[in-house]
């Protein structure tokens, strides 16, 4: 397997030829980083805390996972005919055709053209968020206990102003509301928030389009020895709600009734609470966001080496490289140095308020 990496600027990529895929390797996981997770290996990092790789991070890795996986099978396969000499064709395809199954995890060759496609689109949505010029990743962890329980179902989003890029991302941590198996330690992780914007001037109005998406607690150590089928599927379902700037949040709720199309397809893996308290909390945070006396404060996730994280905070762009190609983007951290919030009110253009509710 070669990768070739390229001098596109400002974002290193790099090619897969077993799948045709170019890979943005700016903000991924770095090869040799991943591979030395996998096999347990000590890094450089100094607080080793982070066992896991937020989401934007996780899918811009999929297609050198979808590459590595793919050579393994072909491998796998080749032994398997080695061993059985004298088989017919027939029989050797048959032996092809169950080994490929059991790559994909129990999917369909159909439905893996489908996650195939849902992860091109993801990859798109990270790179938006980290190669954002603003820090687009925030982590509402620390905020969750503090929102309000006001009703603001009926509040209007429109004059919602959402700090960072056009898309960001939102990380709840993990929430025991919204833990879809615990058994397999899967929950809604976060979401991506497009910000559409509608006129202009003083008549400006925003929409947005949320997309929920799943954990996958253990991606650094299992991805390249598990099926692929599971890999992609973890890291591509998702629903999605549209929140448009002539609805209320109420009837934003409602749109996760409705199915995009065959790359967008959306996975109802738990309860309809489990993706109401989700939405609620989602929405909230966003609102808090907007908020002119929001508190943020810019970090990276538990792992990243210390002296990186030095560096990259005074605007070292070489230490942020560094940082983001270990799977360690610049993070937002909301909500870590005030007190339970009182009320959130409904954003108002040109006021200091702004809201969802419970």
């Amino acid at each position: 397997m070669v990768y070739i990496y390229c001098t596109l600027m400002p974002v290193a990529r790099v090619f897969c030829p077993r799948t045709n895929g170019i890979i943005a390797g700016c903000q991924l996981v770095s090869f040799v980083a991943c591979i030395a997770r996998a096999n347990n290996r000590p890094s450089q990092q100094e607080d080793p805390k982070l066992d896991y790789l937020p989401h934007p991070a996780r899918v811009g890795f999929l297609a050198t996972a979808e590459c590595e996986r793919s050579d393994q099978l072909d491998a796998r396969i080749e032994t398997r005919l080695q061993q059985s000499q004298g088989t017919s064709r027939k029989e050797q395809s048959v032996v092809r055709s169950w080994m490929a199954a059991e790559e994909r995890a129990g999917v369909t060759e159909y439905e893996m053209n489908q996650l195939s496609e849902r992860a091109i689109s993801f990859q798109s949505l990270a790179d938006d968020v980290l190669n954002a010029d603003e820090g687009s990743v925030f982590d509402v962890s620390a905020l969750v206990s503090k929102l309000p329980l006001n009703d603001i179902s009926q509040f209007n989003l429109a004059d919602l102003v959402l700090p960072g890029g056009e898309t960001i991302y939102i990380h709840f941590g993990r929430q025991e509301s919204l833990v879809v198996d615990g058994a397999h330690d899967l929950y809604l992780e976060g979401a991506y928030v497009t910000q559409i914007d509608h006129g202009g001037g003083e008549d400006e109005k925003s929409s947005f389009r949320a997309i929920l998406v799943y954990s996958d607690h253990n991606f650094d150590a299992e991805v390249f020895d598990r099926p692929l089928g599971h890999t992609l599927k973890r890291n591509t379902d998702y629903v999605r709600f549209d929140i448009f700037h002539t609805d209320d949040v109420g009837k934003g709720f409602s749109s996760l009734a409705q199915n995009g199309d065959r790359r967008e397809s959306q996975v109802m893996a738990a309860g309809i609470q489990t993706y109401r308290s989700a939405y609620d909390l989602l929405v909230r945070s966003m609102i808090y966001l907007g908020t002119p006396d929001r508190d943020l404060e810019a970090g990276f996730f538990a792992g990243a080496p210390a002296t990186m994280k030095r560096k990259a905070l005074k605007g070292d762009p070489d230490a942020l490289y560094y940082l983001l190609s270990d799977g360690f983007p610049l993070v937002q951290f909301v909500g870590r140095n005030i007190k339970p919030i009182a009320k959130l009110d409904q954003p108002d253009w040109g006021s200091q308020t702004f809201g969802f509710g419970r």
